[in-house]
């Protein structure tokens, strides 16, 4: 058996990502990813079993690119209000950068490949975990609305999901002056 190329099974997912969005998910074919990566079909199979499992890690490898700058810039000394702000801001600025993930990870989740998997959800608490450690805190501190967690990144996800697609369509930045009334807004909906 080969040993795995940890560069070639990147540049799979990331050609991957790029025929997605093209085609979407419907439209990916093994056989046409292995061509538009430079690699043959065969090779394609050494890294991933099937079409399911190359999307399913696709979904992760996204997950952990786009939130491992989450928590840049954020100190310990940080007020709780200014971590959220900062952590909010660094989620919208990762979105506006990679429009590419937040379209994956709408498909994704609205088709029959987002299912579940121990392994899959392990990763996304892990990811996710100092989002809700932050929440959490602020609700001990009693900040925070005493809601399920879950319902406060909907809503907060939600929001900046929605600003960074308005951004991209109109072709317009999100000015400092946005930013300050959306996170005013954020804040409000967050807070005791």
């Amino acid at each position: 058996m080969r040993t795995k190329d940890e560069a070639k099974e990147q540049l799979i997912l990331d050609t991957a990502l790029r025929l997605i969005m093209q085609t979407g998910l419907a439209g990916l074919k093994m056989s046409e990813l292995a061509k538009e990566a430079g690699v043959a079909t065969g090779t394609v199979y050494i890294y991933f079993a099937d079409k399911p499992d190359l999307i399913t890690r696709l979904y992760a490898y996204l997950l952990r690119k786009s939130l491992s700058d989450l928590n840049a810039g954020i100190e310990a000394s940080d007020p709780l209000r200014v971590k959220i702000q900062k952590i909010t801001r660094n989620y919208l600025d990762d979105n506006l950068n990679n429009p590419a993930y937040t379209a994956f990870f709408e498909q994704y989740y609205r088709s029959p490949y987002y299912v579940l998997s121990d392994g899959l959800r392990a990763e996304e608490t892990t990811v996710m975990q100092p989002v809700y450690d932050l929440i959490v805190a602020g609700q001990q501190q009693m900040i925070i609305k005493d809601a399920n967690p879950d319902l406060l990144l909907t809503l907060v996800c939600g929001m900046l999901d929605e600003l960074a697609k308005q951004a991209h369509f109109t072709g317009q930045s999100v000015s400092d002056s946005d930013w300050d009334i959306t996170f005013s807004v954020i804040w409000d909906g967050v807070k005791r």
